[in-house]
């Protein structure tokens, strides 16, 4: 290896922890509370859509402390972002679905043994696939779901990879399922995999940032 193309490694090198410094700056993320008690911290460049159209995260929370008090947040069901590359093409998304009439408490996930994650698993497995067929996607691999601890939560997670809608780079995908009675929801999280060195540390510490 020649001197030029080690000094070459060695920048490289440099400008990654930059990189991770930034991403682990708590000013380039943005705390959206949720309904049902539900917080999560989103990277300020992403983008919120609500009734197809884009509004920044600023902006959303900003609203939300204006009009906190004079509106009912508890309406607001889902909940829906999105991360747009260079070229306005979507790389990761961002959403939360409530289910209201789950009865499984987070004891019950406590409790919850091996045997019963990988029956969990089996079903959202046989579920998932010709759920996604009818939308016109493949799953083209399945990792699995294992039973994870954040912040003191209970949570399923399940991660697979899809084929991409454009056909361009396949998605993974990860549901992060908590169930909580009639506060029980599902985040679901994915990236594109071409712009996995990037966007699988945010996806991370998105996850890592959820709070009920």
């Amino acid at each position: 290896m020649t001197n030029r193309k080690r000094i070459s490694l060695w920048l490289f090198g440099i400008s990654l922890l930059a990189y991770v410094g930034v991403v682990g700056a708590t000013g380039n993320f943005v705390s959206i509370h949720l309904p049902k008690h539900v917080s999560i911290e989103l990277p300020r460049n992403w983008t919120a859509i609500s009734n197809n159209q884009r509004i920044t995260l600023d902006t959303l929370v900003q609203s939300k402390r204006e009009l906190a008090g004079a509106s009912d947040p508890s309406s607001d069901l889902n909940f829906a972002a999105n991360y747009y590359d260079d070229s306005g093409t979507t790389a990761a998304i961002f959403n939360i679905r409530y289910y209201p009439d789950i009865d499984v408490t987070q004891a019950d996930s406590r409790a919850a043994s091996k045997s019963d994650t990988a029956e969990l698993d089996g079903a959202l497995k046989a579920e998932m696939i010709p759920a996604m067929q009818q939308f016109g996607m493949t799953v083209l691999s399945w990792m699995g779901t294992k039973k994870q601890s954040i912040n003191g939560i209970v949570a399923f997670i399940t991660e697979y990879r899809r084929a991409s809608l454009r056909q361009g780079s396949p998605f993974r995908v990860r549901l992060v399922r908590v169930l909580n009675g009639g506060r029980s929801f599902t985040v679901t999280i994915s990236y594109r995999e071409d712009q996995k060195f990037f966007l699988r540390p945010i996806c991370d510490r998105v996850i890592q940032s959820l709070r009920i």
